[in-house]
């Protein structure tokens, strides 16, 4: 029995609760790949299932991780796509804290020659929410006002980069000013320091006629604010919970509006709906940031060891871009 190396939390708890140990290398079923992990990315939904606050969807991995980048070593009976040999970004259903995972092959993506497994793990989770949230579900066009919180986060950073691209209006939040400064680097117009000013004032005063969307990490706290602040026919996505509990929201203001409200995890999407998310993200992502359109921000790269410190890092909120952890 081959074994490898695997990091979980077998208890919940804060980031020293994780251990590393062994466990038997997976195999590939008919429609896997085996992938040899090079690099993992740390995600906010790991440090929520590491403190037992993230249900593990039904015949999930239980290990922490769900995208890296490596090279897949064999492939099951059924693959045609991908071989051996194969360098490839991948979505994983969990068990990417480790030195080798399966994964399904509709949820890999190649990529391109030059890149490292950092790279190629940093991208592709990232890539596919901001891009489903913003596109597939809240409609976001040219010309249209999009206000996008955690605009330091791995997935708010791409999505300010993807509504650039498109032509947006962009205003953005964060919670330093060192962030602040990162994102008007950027170019972003509108940039709000959340934790010394209230973000929907200046957003009304900066637009008195409203909003078209909302890219919503923090949930039930701005609720009421984000349906006044949106115009006829405005959206909001849900992405993430960083406050909790129950909301009030004004029915009429959403009916009278015609306002859309919306939710999004990637993790408990059907294998086919994840398969077509992937393939979305390799059609239209993958050959813009292969020509340096559009580039992952990194804020750290992380031996496997000092996962501890990575998620002591994500939860502080110090990071302006992705954590990856090097395997």
């Amino acid at each position: 029995m081959a074994l490898m190396t695997i990091c979980q939390a077998s208890v919940p708890g804060g980031p020293e609760v994780l251990r590393f140990e062994k466990a038997e290398r997976p195999s590939p079923a008919p429609h896997e790949v085996l992938i040899r992990i090079g690099a993992v990315g740390v995600n906010r939904l790991d440090a929520m299932q590491r403190a037992g606050v993230y249900p593990v969807p039904p015949g999930a991995n239980p290990v922490l991780g769900v995208e890296c980048g490596g090279e897949i070593i064999s492939v099951g009976k059924d693959v045609t796509t991908v071989k051996p040999g194969d360098r490839v970004a991948a979505l994983l259903s969990g068990g990417g804290y480790a030195e080798y995972a399966v994964a399904d092959h509709r949820h890999v993506a190649p990529v391109p020659a030059g890149w490292d497994d950092v790279r190629a793990a940093a991208v592709i989770e990232t890539f596919c929410t901001a891009h489903e949230t913003l596109f597939e579900l809240s409609k976001l066009s040219a010309g249209e006002r999009v206000l996008i919180h955690a605009g330091g986060s791995a997935v708010g950073s791409t999505a300010i980069r993807m509504a650039q691209l498109i032509g947006a209006t962009i205003i953005t939040t964060v919670g330093s000013e060192e962030k602040a400064k990162q994102l008007r680097a950027w170019q972003v117009p509108h940039v709000i320091n959340y934790r010394e000013h209230d973000f929907a004032s200046i957003v009304r005063e900066i637009f008195p006629d409203g909003i078209d969307v909302v890219e919503d990490f923090v949930g039930p706290a701005y609720l009421s604010r984000h349906v006044d602040l949106l115009r006829w026919r405005g959206r909001i996505t849900f992405v993430g919970l960083l406050s909790a509990g129950p909301a009030e929201l004004n029915v009429a203001a959403a009916l009278t509006k015609m306002l859309r409200l919306q939710g999004f995890t990637l993790r408990p999407h059907s294998p086919a709906e994840k398969g077509e998310i992937v393939a979305r993200f390799g059609k239209i992502w993958m050959p813009r940031l292969e020509r340096g359109e559009i580039e992952q921000k990194i804020f750290a790269v992380l031996p496997f060891g000092e996962v501890i410190k990575a998620h002591e890092m994500l939860e502080n909120g110090v990071n302006f871009g992705k954590i990856v952890l090097k395997v």
